[in-house]
């Protein structure tokens, strides 16, 4: 608080003598600096490095950026925004780059119109579309297709227009992103290899490891398992050659992927423990949370459903914190095929139908898919308690699978084999129940419905009769309080629960201590005392503590 006042003072005195203009360009004018330096190291071996720094700096950096914005020096603005998204990205910051990036964009609108000369004209142009794509990429990381779309697209039209290869090839990456994240194939292909065309004429080996891991994929999701596996492993060490550590996380990921999806869960384990643990130096919590995710679905193919639930848990939460829908929308399913094979089907039920609200906003078919096929298995288990009787619940089980197939073959996605045994299995042993002719009858019927009136129709049938609570839900500050209990595991003191119960909750230090009504110095010192009580040294793993412990 003392640094502060002075801090104050110091303004006071450098407005008093004139010198506050001067001063404040003068400190805008180094982190621009700063930044593009950065720009340069983040691709390469000292990613974490300068994450963090750019952390440390991040205070400064918005003070420069919005002094910029104040003065309406746009392209000094766009500069720095276009130098750090990728940091705001990573780490987390995407709202308020967004925010920052759209500003400066409008500001600087007619920055090319207004200006005169080839070579002035030309270095606004660059800056601009290396400004729309870096806006696109963000709008993208908050599902905001629309937008993210007509960004790059105006980028890409810039970029084709200065004969900019570099800039073309990453627009072209990302709308191919895109198209693969909107399930249209064909186009994605199409943008991918385009991209990785112009980077290998570039000779730019760290660029054209991103469009390869999207053509495995591609790969993948139309069942050439060894087409995948050969382009993953290409990027994979494309991005070791570079040193591009984050790359080099996405890559081991993808790869494991491939692998588990062929059954070989151990040496997928492997690759997802490496990239937990870059994405851990790296602060990269989109990777942290699909690494946990992707060990939780290795943990319940070993049968061991208590570790499922927790790492898959954990993974959630990392992906509401940061604002992720689509992992969300991905992690609900897999979390209900947790809970479904621990007996609870009718909170998987919920849980399913909760991933599919958010899949059918985001057009993501290929997990709808899988949603649709673990919603049947979930309310045609024996001994499911629900509205249906189990005649209909069969039923209803055997349309929705039908409806899976349907979207599987319109879209071009097959199922990964290491799914298919307990599908089968399951499918086979409600067709010997029913019948072969009314099997055939609903399997047909689920066929032919449209998605949004199958879904509507069975989430209608399958309702319970009492709201269902989740795992994951979480009270409010303003909630219903817990059972009150007499005693908490590692001596942690009732205040102390409070704190570890909003810490869990995503609330930062300062929204804690108003929700509380206690100083900010008392709750880092009641956050420190609870990391040493529970031997953990973050937020995630107090996170998933409580989960364990029964405390949320």
């Amino acid at each position: 608080m003392m640094l502060a006042t002075i801090r104050e003072y110091g303004l006071e005195c450098l407005a008093a003598q004139g010198e506050m203009e001067a001063t404040r360009r003068a400190h805008a004018g180094y982190y621009l600096a700063l930044a593009q330096e950065a720009e340069k190291e983040l691709g390469g071996a000292q990613q974490a490095v300068w994450l963090e720094k750019l952390e440390q700096e991040h205070e400064n950096l918005r003070a420069a950026l919005n002094w910029f914005l104040e003065q309406g020096e746009a392209t000094s603005a766009l500069r720095l925004c276009a130098a750090i998204w990728w940091f705001w990205s990573v780490r987390g910051h995407v709202s308020e780059g967004r925010n920052l990036l759209e500003r400066a964009l409008t500001v600087g609108v007619s920055l090319a119109g207004t200006m005169s000369g080839g070579q002035v004209t030309q270095v606004a142009t660059v800056v601009r579309a290396k400004a729309l794509n870096a806006a696109g990429m963000l709008a993208l990381n908050q599902d905001d297709y629309d937008a993210g779309e007509a960004l790059c697209a105006e980028s890409l039209a810039l970029f084709r227009e200065l004969g900019d290869k570099q800039g073309m090839a990453l627009t072209l990456y990302r709308l191919g992103l895109l198209a693969w994240w909107k399930c249209q194939y064909t186009a994605s292909r199409s943008l991918e290899e385009e991209a990785l065309a112009l980077y290998r004429e570039m000779g730019d080996k760290g660029g054209a490891a991103d469009p390869l891991l999207i053509l495995s994929d591609l790969a993948l999701v139309q069942g050439n398992y060894t087409g995948a596996r050969s382009l993953a492993q290409e990027s994979l060490a494309l991005f070791r050659e570079v040193g591009d550590r984050w790359g080099l996380a996405y890559a081991l990921l993808h790869l494991a992927r491939v692998i588990f999806a062929q059954g070989d869960a151990a040496r997928a384990q492997i690759l997802v423990q490496e990239c937990l643990a870059i994405s851990r130096e790296l602060g990269y919590k989109e990777g942290i949370a699909e690494s946990l995710g992707l060990l939780g679905q290795l943990a319940l193919h070993q049968g061991d459903t208590a570790m499922a639930h927790s790492l898959l848990a954990e993974s959630q939460l990392l992906f509401r914190e940061v604002g992720d829908r689509r992992g969300t929308a991905r992690s609900l399913c897999l979390l209900a095929n947790v809970i479904s094979a621990q007996g609870d089907n009718t909170r998987a039920r919920a849980l399913y139908e909760e991933s599919l609200v958010l899949l059918r906003a985001l057009g993501d078919n290929k997990y709808i898919a899988r949603c649709l096929e673990g919603l049947g298995a979930a309310i045609a288990a024996p001994g499911n308690v629900g509205t249906l009787s189990g005649g209909q619940a069969t039923r209803s089980a055997v349309k929705l699978w039908g409806m899976a197939e349907a979207l599987r073959e319109a879209n071009g996605i097959s199922m990964l084999p290491v799914y298919r045994p307990d599908y089968e299995r399951i499918v086979a042993a409600i067709r010997a129940q029913l019948g072969e002719k009314t099997f055939a009858a609903m399997w047909a019927e689920g066929r032919a419905m449209t998605l949004e009136f199958g879904t509507e129709l069975d989430f209608t049938l399958l309702a319970a009769p009492e709201p269902v609570h989740t795992a994951l839900e979480l009270p409010t500050a303003s909630g219903p309080a817990l059972a009150p209990v007499t005693t908490y595991p590692n001596d942690l003191t009732p205040r102390e629960v409070e704190v570890l119960r909003l810490l869990a909750q995503g609330l930062t230090s300062p929204q804690i201590a108003e929700q509380l009504v206690i100083g900010l110095v008392t709750v880092n010192s009641h956050v420190r005392s609870i990391y040493s009580k529970l031997g953990v040294s973050s937020r995630s793993a107090a996170t998933r503590y409580a989960i364990e412990h029964h405390l949320l």
